[in-house]
């Protein structure tokens, strides 16, 4: 696919970090345009604010985001989960039954969303994508992996990481990749109050507690080893770090980060059943 169409439908946090990743990034084949869709003119004017690219268009209105759709090749659908079929009624007449879908709802399948095209991309993604540092899940329908796995993967990668799953673990995905960023500030704000606690101003405490966040996951990576062996090099007999963990393990705070990841998947899940 050369000299191809992106026309984005909902410009909210994610749709938004997608097109700006992309932006950002360089690699063949790469759009000649991108055309953000959005409601108002008001919703308008933030985004061509937010993008100030030679390849970005900006609409806004059902009949401007219908002419989008229909010169698109690709639509990235960043809207509410609840209102993909709103969309849909709204855009189905410019649909060509051609055009890749790459939608990034949670709770919602493939197959719900062939009503589009059969050519259908599910991504996870997080927050963290909207500063390049982001983590994506990606499944495809039948038709769409056999045909655009590879153009996927080139356009969602540069939010940071992307992985290709099974549609069936999506659910699993949408917890650790889609949820998870939550668990972990709210790790990160117990570690600055913890540090407050005990004597730290705030800014010296939040800034030692993300240093040591990015430290550690830096470490993991580019090690290789197992979160459990590096643990244990830190620990020394009767030392500071073995008696911290030890009240951490009281409080149950692995086993609660467990069934936070399992509840998160489990109303995931419940999305598409309750449609």
């Amino acid at each position: 696919m050369k000299d191809y169409t992106i026309a984005v439908l909902g410009c909210g946090n994610l749709g938004s970090a997608v097109t700006n990743a992309i932006l950002n990034s360089s690699f063949e084949p790469y759009p000649a345009k991108i055309i953000c869709c959005t409601n108002s003119e008001k919703s308008a004017e933030n985004v061509r604010a937010k993008f100030d690219h030679e390849i970005i268009e900006v609409s806004h209105g059902i009949d401007s985001n219908k002419a989008a759709v229909a010169k698109a090749n690709i639509i990235i659908l960043g809207c509410k989960p609840y209102m993909y079929q709103t969309v849909y009624e709204q855009v189905k007449d410019s649909l060509n039954g051609e055009q890749l879908l790459i939608s990034l709802l949670a709770g919602t399948t493939t197959d719900e969303l062939s009503i589009f095209t059969p050519y259908v991309a599910k991504v996870m993604t997080n927050t963290p994508a909207q500063y390049g540092c982001g983590m994506a899940a990606v499944c495809f329908s039948k038709e769409a992996e056999a045909k655009y796995s590879e153009l996927v993967m080139k356009l969602i990668q540069p939010i940071g990481s992307a992985v290709q799953i099974v549609e069936k673990n999506m659910d699993a995905a949408t917890a650790l990749v889609g949820s998870a960023p939550a668990f972990v500030l709210l790790m990160l704000e117990s570690m600055i109050d913890g540090g407050v606690r005990m004597g730290l101003p705030f800014d010296v405490a939040k800034e030692s507690a993300i240093k040591v966040m990015e430290g550690t996951a830096k470490m993991v990576l580019d090690s290789g080893e197992h979160p459990a062996v590096l643990k244990s090099k830190i620990c020394t007999p009767a030392g500071t770090t073995i008696g911290g963990l030890a009240k951490l393990e009281d409080a149950g705070v692995r086993s609660g980060i467990i069934r936070a990841i399992e509840e998160s998947a489990l109303i995931s899940a419940s999305f598409s059943k309750k449609k």
